[in-house]
């Protein structure tokens, strides 16, 4: 029941703020030492697919228009390919650390950085200008960059998405948030289609597996209706609260795991 309202509450806030959830599941669940770091990798990076997969799969059906796939297909393209890359690091350093705790800790402090960096941009947020980019290349280069972190953590990385989408192409809150979604769709089918040819994926709990997939999908359910009813003004609050308390969890990560516990 735990991990049930967990993963329903992260997903909830998640599709209300344009990342898939895991931001927020794979921190915690590293905090509480759930599981091994491989696994944990996995369940995450399965309950934001399903949960992405309805947000976005219902967004087509009704045929909205917010997704704008002249810029976020490049970008998803390009984080597929980066997200092979961040597997690799995360594969080499999981194999010749001294101990595992070691690469939870090295992924802690990444994601703090980074994410004390998206905190900074939403506070600053009015104060920049967006720079409106146009090149694909540019584009399929910044999502390599995406899918190389949100690959090496264990994340869809949507936190990250959002700030490239808001700077780099000038999208509105709501929009950035559903394109967000789109690019961690595609990355994730692609991340796990490749676990699964490379027969790298862990053992798990099926039960556990079901129970985040489904608290997953509803909690996509309830925040894509949420989304619709509230203004682009909080949906920042919401994530800049989201980002602080992810950012005080993984201090505690980096801490913990560099003590090997």
């Amino acid at each position: 029941m735990i991990l049930f309202l967990l993963v329903f509450a992260s997903c909830c806030v998640g599709a209300v703020c344009g990342f898939g959830g895991g931001v927020i599941i794979k921190p915690v669940l590293d905090l509480v030492q759930y599981d091994s770091t491989q696994v944990v990798n996995f369940l995450s990076s399965c309950t934001v697919l399903s949960m992405s997969l309805y947000t976005v799969g219902a967004s087509f059906v009704r045929k909205e228009k917010s997704v704008k796939t002249a810029v976020s297909t490049p970008l998803a393209l390009g984080a597929i390919a980066g997200g092979m890359i961040g597997k690799e690091i995360f594969s080499y350093l999981l194999a010749h650390a001294a101990q595992p705790g070691i690469v939870k800790g090295v992924q802690a402090v990444v994601l703090i950085v980074l994410t004390v960096c998206c905190f900074l941009y939403i506070l600053l947020k009015k104060h920049i200008e967006p720079l409106h980019t146009k090149s694909i290349l540019t584009a399929c280069g910044i999502g390599v960059f995406l899918g190389t972190v949100s690959g090496f953590l264990g994340i869809g990385g949507g936190q990250f998405n959002l700030i490239v989408l808001y700077f780099f192409f000038g999208m509105d809150t709501k929009t950035a948030a559903t394109n967000s979604l789109y690019i961690i769709l595609l990355s994730k089918i692609s991340n796990l289609v490749m676990q699964f040819c490379t027969r790298s994926v862990p053992d798990f709990e099926i039960s556990a597996l079901l129970v985040m997939i489904v608290a997953g999908i509803l909690g996509g359910i309830i925040g894509r209706f949420v989304n619709k009813r509230v203004s682009a003004k909080t949906v920042d609050k919401l994530l800049g609260g989201v980002l602080f308390t992810v950012i005080v969890i993984c201090i505690v990560n980096a801490v913990t795991g560099f003590a090997g516990r």
